[in-house]
């Protein structure tokens, strides 16, 4: 775990993130069942390992149609008014730009209205299926610029990328059968 978490830093501060831990990663995916049942997942890896006891799932309020991008805003806002959560060394979120803008634009607003007596300062990436790419952003909303990042499958940074979003697409899975079966 340990030799992941070093090579996800250094691919990470050579796109100009520069960490000195990666102890706390989260990642937050957003699922939908045919149109309906929207929920949202957050796990955490800890050191490079999955912490169950730290995962969040969270039932949408956004409405019933399908809106990945505000759906992941909703999330991303509920997650941060929880400053009692230890904030993360790393928020990846499962989608591209507009996802991770969503994400910057709810942390934004949460740190203006002041809403958490704590700084949030989170650094966000995407991990964007279509080509497993790493998505990073640069600038503040509404003004962000995005660099890409295409790695090797056997990357060491990419793999834990993957475990991490793919752990969070079972537990939000597994969150949906739950919520099937009470209905």
């Amino acid at each position: 775990h340990t030799a992941r978490i070093a090579d996800l830093m250094l691919v990470l501060s050579g796109a100009g993130l520069p960490f000195s831990s990666l102890q706390r990663i989260e990642c937050i995916y957003i699922s939908t069942l045919q149109g309906s049942w929207s929920t949202g997942s957050l796990v955490v890896f800890t050191d490079g390992i999955p912490d169950t006891s730290q995962y969040r799932r969270f039932r949408i309020k956004l409405g019933e149609k399908p809106n990945d991008v505000g759906m992941m805003g909703e999330v991303i806002t509920r997650r941060v008014r929880h400053p009692e959560w230890p904030y993360p060394d790393l928020l990846n979120v499962d989608g591209g730009k507009p996802q991770i803008a969503a994400a910057m634009n709810a942390i934004k607003a949460v740190k203006e209205t002041q809403e958490t007596k704590k700084p949030v300062n989170i650094p966000i990436i995407g991990l964007a299926k279509r080509y497993e790419e790493i998505i990073i952003p640069s600038g503040d909303p509404p003004f962000l610029e995005f660099k890409s990042i295409r790695l090797e499958t056997s990357r060491p940074a990419l793999q834990i990328l993957q475990h991490i979003r793919d752990e969070a697409h079972r537990f939000a899975k597994k969150y949906h059968t739950a919520l099937r079966s009470f209905t």
